[in-house]
């Protein structure tokens, strides 16, 4: 068995491919929780009037700001989508400043970014992106989008866009992916709405997440993100009452992850929510086999009870949690079927769609633990790149312990469990300490296995890091 790396990138327990075998192991999905008080994005301003919304949110570490740019508009006859911009230096308390960049009502000013006179109106963007690998500076930004101007001919589609800082953007002439490819042309498609970007800096190119036109989700390649590969399928829905209605991916970690807006299209339902998909190569992806959904529907008489979609950019780490933004409404997704109208109708609020809020434990997605009887668990075997073990875990209440055995599945010497300082505490990045004090590159190139000791305890990541481990002698 070749052995992997373990790098300073964590090592997480969506899918079990690290592991090598388990006893009295409990393995969990863990859903996000939303934050309670209502939306922390909602449409407010006079040009703020649209029934959809799509939003993509960032947090710009050159300009320490979140930025969030959503779908508005429908603010008067003929006067449809536009897209704004606005930011925040926690996340939750978002400003509108007048950009003063377009005419909306006989005023610039607003924040929108994109007019309703592009494409009349008939455009949004999904996945709005700061870029930090691209050397151009006029590219710094990338946005895909969708527009429906010219529904039945050939400038239906798919969109991209560049920007150099986020507010004046130049979208392509024509679509990327047509929603009716022209024969006998090299057009890429048919594709419909309902997609997302993904800059992924691990394979350094540029994927557009595309709904066919079979129920299947799709995924094309940019190295340039001006040529992109034929659409291939890799996501069916597993039954006829459901629709994968978008998703988006990111680098996280040692592997990739995404999110899933999953449509149940039972007449009895006709609600979204979203659910967590994992990757190890960015191409292959499976929904995790989670019970629950990572954000679930509100409860009677929230904001968000029938809707929670996606936003088209990954979670931001912040503050030791992560910031799951997403679109709600309790508005259910398409009309009920006419004969259940009549009882049903009470719940359908016509108002617009807003932007929440769910945080996650950082790496919290799943976890293993062992109860007080304990639990053992043995990774496939690692070359060590770092000097120290780090753990994301919860043993306040209970112990975990660390040890490494070799290629024989024999603990190594100084590194045995008798060693290994017992962890109790509940911390996102504890390093690991055995009595010695001997950093791990003692075993540089020597390939061996981790096995975590638990009682009452959570283990979420682990990941090698540079940093020294406080030493107890």
């Amino acid at each position: 068995m070749n052995p992997s790396l373990l790098t300073e990138e964590s090592a997480l327990f969506v899918d079990l491919r690290d592991v090598e075998a388990r006893e009295n192991i409990v393995h969990e999905y863990h859903p996000a929780t939303r934050c309670s008080g209502g939306p922390v994005l909602a449409q407010d301003r006079p040009w703020e009037r649209h029934p959809g919304m799509t939003a993509s949110v960032i947090f710009d570490p050159e300009e320490r700001l979140f930025k969030a740019w959503y779908m508005a508009g429908c603010y008067a006859p003929n006067r449809n989508h536009v897209q704004c911009l606005a930011t925040s230096e926690d996340g939750v308390h978002w400003e509108k400043a007048p950009l003063r960049l377009h005419s909306a009502l006989g005023s610039v000013e607003n924040n929108i970014v994109i007019p309703a006179d592009y494409h009349d109106g008939q455009a949004h963007w999904e996945s709005m992106l700061k870029d930090p690998c691209d050397s151009d500076p006029a590219r710094r930004y990338k946005a895909l989008g969708w527009s429906s101007l010219d529904w039945d001919g050939p400038l239906s589609g798919i969109y991209t866009a560049t920007s150099p800082d986020g507010m004046r953007w130049e979208p392509t002439p024509e679509p990327v992916f047509r929603h009716h490819p022209r024969p006998g042309t090299p057009d890429l498609g048919p594709v419909g709405d309902a997609q997302a970007l993904m800059l992924d800096s691990r394979r350094r190119r540029a994927v557009a997440y595309l709904r066919g036109t079979d129920r299947s989700r799709m995924f094309s390649e940019s190295a340039d993100f001006m040529h992109w590969s034929p659409p291939k399928p890799f996501l069916y829905p597993l039954h006829d009452d459901e629709t994968l209605y978008n998703n988006v991916g990111f680098v996280y970690g040692n592997q990739y992850l995404g999110f899933l807006t999953h449509f149940d299209r039972n007449a009895y339902q006709q609600t979204q929510t979203l659910q967590l998909l994992t990757s190890r190569d960015g191409d292959r992806w499976l929904r995790a086999p989670a019970s629950a959904p990572l954000i679930g529907l509100g409860e009677l008489a929230e904001w968000d009870r029938f809707q929670i979609m996606l936003t088209g950019a990954p979670p931001i780490q912040f503050r030791g949690q992560l910031h799951i933004y997403y679109r709600g409404t309790n508005r259910r997704h398409a009309k009920i079927l006419r004969e259940f109208e009549p009882r049903l109708s009470c719940d359908q609020d016509p108002s617009r769609m807003s932007i929440g809020l769910a945080r996650i434990r950082v790496d919290g997605f799943a976890s293993i633990g062992g109860s007080f009887d304990g639990g053992v668990l043995l990774t496939r075997p690692y070359v060590l790149q770092g000097d120290h073990l780090v753990v994301n875990h919860k043993s306040d209440h209970g112990q975990m312990q660390v040890e490494l055995l070799d290629e024989a599945k024999q603990p190594v010497a100084g590194w045995t469990r008798e060693d290994c300082v017992p962890l109790c505490a509940d911390r996102i990045d504890e390093p690991v300490v055995w009595k010695h004090c001997r950093p791990l590159s003692a075993l540089q190139g020597r390939p061996v296995r981790l096995r975590f000791l638990l009682w009452n305890a959570r283990l979420y990541s682990y990941r090698t890091a540079p940093e020294p481990a406080e030493c107890t002698e």
